[in-house]
């Protein structure tokens, strides 16, 4: 069957779905060549551009893994502004050696910088109640920006320690994705641990609760339905299903709301990789059209983006 013809912008003023088939480039952020700061152009130049998102207003935050910042473009915008972190500056490690040599040393602490410079964020989302979060792939945090002088950690809970150690089962380990649950929960895709993990809404009476494991096997890999190999990114669905990238599976597993066992809605249900119109290669990033309710998968190793219609 040929490709659908894109869809035009209703009356109503509703946007057009996300990249329908048949769609050519119409705009880029980035110029190709990796970097940091401005051209001639005054074009924003990326270092590696990892999560985006769409806000509310039309504008696009993108987190920019190798320059340490998440970069804010109004629509038709190629300079952009950071809105998080400082380009090309990483927040500095905690080093329980560095201050050996000294005569008094003193108590180890959090750099000065905490709170307004990132170590390698991954992802970032839109908070409904103001401000947007990221996620701080290194640091394994996640940090709300944007409604104050310096970013509020909500992951870990209680806030970053210098004694952070991911021999811990508990710790979260290279986490690569985000989002806000529909009762404004925060979902973390805790990458090298197997498993999404929701934590309480941070605003809420019960913020202090652990997080609960909303799928996978902690610190356990495998492809049957229960577990996730290496995750990378999650979605909710309008009936508030969890979707979730389970990257080195090669598929796409939605699950039911109080369901721990997945279905795979795309890709190998048995892990295995493919490049057919069905199948995927390593898939690392989802979002859900609002507009149709389909899915879009960014299908890493196959370089290409798909789209799959809701109930397909």
């Amino acid at each position: 069957a040929p490709p659908a013809a894109p869809r035009a912008r209703s009356a109503q003023g509703r946007r057009a779905a996300m990249a329908p088939v048949g769609m050519e480039v119409t705009f880029q952020i980035g110029t190709g060549v990796k970097g940091k700061g401005l051209d001639e152009q005054g074009h924003r130049v990326l270092g590696q551009p990892r999560g985006l998102r769409l806000c509310a207003d039309g504008a696009l935050l993108v987190a920019d893994y190798f320059n340490n910042c998440v970069l804010k473009f109004k629509p038709g915008d190629r300079r952009g502004r950071v809105v998080a972190g400082e380009e090309g500056r990483a927040l500095p490690k905690v080093d329980p050696l560095k201050d050996l040599d000294k005569q008094n040393p003193g108590p180890l602490t959090l750099p000065a910088e905490e709170g307004v410079l990132l170590q390698q964020p991954c992802d970032v989302v839109e908070h409904p109640a103001g401000g947007f979060l990221v996620l701080d792939t290194d640091e394994g945090s996640v940090q709300r920006f944007g409604t104050g002088d310096r970013a509020v950690t909500l992951v870990p809970q209680g806030g970053k320690s210098v004694s952070r150690t991911l021999g811990s089962p508990d710790a979260v380990k290279n986490p690569r994705g985000v989002a806000v649950g529909p009762d404004g929960a925060i979902v973390v895709c805790d990458t090298w641990s197997h498993r999404v993990l929701r934590y309480p809404p941070p605003d809420g009476p019960v913020a202090s609760e652990r997080p609960a494991v909303l799928a996978g096997e902690p610190n356990s890999c495998g492809s049957a339905p229960t577990k996730l190999a290496f995750p990378s990114a999650v979605a909710f669905d309008a009936d508030g299903a969890l979707l979730v990238a389970d990257t080195n599976n090669h598929r796409i597993q939605r699950f039911a709301p109080g369901e721990t066992q997945g279905t795979t809605v795309a890709g190998s249900a048995e892990g295995r990789r493919g490049s057919g119109p069905g199948e995927l290669d390593m898939p690392t990033g989802i979002c859900v059209d609002p507009e149709d309710g389909s899915l879009l998968v960014a299908d890493r190793c196959n370089a290409r983006v798909l789209r799959f219609p809701r109930g397909s």
